[in-house]
């Protein structure tokens, strides 16, 4: 039986076995096409002596995007722009797709028609809850939800009679798709759940109102409706209401050279650190105090309603939500524009799985919880989503790629250093930014995870890296 020691020089041995090693972030990335890479692309070192070469040195800038409430640090090289010229992707009719984009419209309805609005939602809940009773009482046959809907929508109370029938019909079918979804055991829905919603067809939407002559006319939107509307739903978010309205799009034309790419480091004190051939920068660089004030002004809300009569701990529980609606506004703001930003500016992002569900068992994980909680917060997996759906529609490229060793590997030497808690990496007489290194070795990592890709964008050609 062969020891560990063995094993790993067998490995070692065979280029093919540590390449695929290489790949699944087992082992460093470090090699000599990682030096060639380097020896093209500039440094956004913190310190730097006179023997540097020229394109090492820097120049910053701190704006806000967009006039956000988080700070952004731009870098980038004195001696170019901060985005070429000649690298903008030109594009190509080929392409072309047709998607949906869901249009979330704020609509300001009168006392009356709330009334109404709360009783379609009250109603549709009620109906998906009974279906799913109903389908557990079925034993030994499994029905149709036509079937369920028509011996169900019979039985319903008197109230019910008033809510239009497609939206109770089509709780009946989101219950029964639901139910078997879940195998089963599916969830009921509460009524104290933030946010609730109902079904509306496209034929109720109109220029007035929804269901204009159920609810009345007169119905504020706070943005025109898209031309083609398509079935929506009618929602109800901490206590504010929106009907997010599903309409076709033409994907924006794919660029055939897409030459600007960057590289994106997740993180918890930074939102994101991004690192391109001729930029560098932190976005939401050190601006989780704002959110993490207000989520101890949450813990100690929730403390205080435990104590109090059932009057105030009602006014507190709608304290509780404001609070909460304010933190996730910050955070989608946070994304909206970060996102923006990123598909704006770059052709292809590379972006590392960042795993927060697996960092934040409590099983295994090594990080406190105040960490953690930061790092949720973020919601780092719906910044994805929202990125890959918005590089989509504009044509662009996101790759999912493997961060492993980036962080303790200087990207300009090859060493592996243990950080700790420093923020900066030294190498001689080089320091640097831990997040900008951490980016930086993504961006030459998944140069070499992925060069038949890379390639194929021409961006290898235009650094001068020869073909392996």
């Amino acid at each position: 039986m062969k020891s560990s020691k063995n094993k790993q020089a067998d490995i070692e041995s065979k280029p093919s076995i540590g390449k695929d090693i290489s790949r699944l972030g087992l082992n460093p990335y470090w090699n000599e096409v990682c030096e060639k890479h380097n020896s093209k692309l500039w440094l956004p070192i913190q310190t730097a002596l006179s023997n540097l070469v020229d394109n090492s040195t820097i120049s910053t800038f701190s704006k806000t995007i967009e006039n956000s409430w988080f700070s952004t640090k731009l870098l980038f090289p004195n001696t170019n722009e901060i985005f070429r010229r000649y690298l903008a992707a030109t594009s190509i009719d080929s392409w072309l797709l047709n998607l949906q984009k869901s249009k979330s419209i704020r609509i300001y309805p009168s006392k009356e028609q709330s009334v109404r609005l709360n009783k379609w939602i009250h109603a549709s809940r009620f109906v998906f809850n009974k279906t799913i009773e109903y389908l557990h009482s079925c034993i030994n046959f499994n029905p149709s939800w036509m079937e369920v809907k028509k011996d169900l929508l019979k039985q319903l109370p008197s109230w019910c009679n008033e809510v239009p029938f497609q939206i109770k019909g089509m709780a009946v079918r989101q219950a029964h798709k639901a139910f078997w979804a879940a195998k089963g055991k599916p969830s009921f829905k509460s009524r104290k759940a933030p946010m609730q919603s109902c079904y509306i067809p496209k034929s109720a939407i109109k220029e007035t109102g929804i269901y204009p002559r159920v609810s009345g006319k007169g119905l504020f939107y706070s943005e025109s409706l898209p031309e083609i509307a398509l079935d929506s739903r009618l929602v109800k978010l901490y206590n504010q209401w929106f009907l997010c309205v599903p309409h076709a799009i033409k994907q924006q034309p794919v660029a055939d050279n897409q030459g600007r790419i960057v590289s994106l480091d997740p993180g918890v004190c930074t939102f994101q650190t991004f690192y391109s051939e001729n930029s560098a920068g932190h976005i939401g660089h050190s601006d989780f105090g704002k959110i993490q004030r207000l989520c101890f002004y949450l813990d100690d809300l929730i403390s205080r309603a435990s104590k109090v009569s059932c009057k105030k701990k009602r006014a507190m529980r709608k304290a509780q939500a404001r609070i909460r609606k304010r933190i996730k506004n910050l955070v989608k703001e946070l994304h909206n524009k970060t996102a923006c930003f990123l598909v704006k500016n770059f052709d292809v992002i590379l972006l590392p799985t960042f795993e927060t569900q697996q960092m934040a068992n409590k099983n295994d994980r090594h990080l406190r919880s105040k960490t953690v909680r930061s790092m949720l917060t973020w919601s780092h997996y719906q910044f994805k989503m929202h990125l890959k759906n918005k590089a989509l529609e504009l044509g662009k490229t996101v790759i999912d790629v493997c961060e492993a060793y980036t962080s303790k590997t200087v990207s300009w030497t090859g060493e592996i250093k243990k950080l700790g808690g420093s923020r900066l990496i030294k190498s001689g007489n080089i320091v640097m930014d831990r997040d900008i290194n951490g980016a930086r070795g993504i961006f030459i990592r998944s140069l070499i995870d992925s060069p038949q890709l890379i390639r194929d964008l021409g961006y290898l050609k235009r650094l001068g890296v020869p073909r392996l």
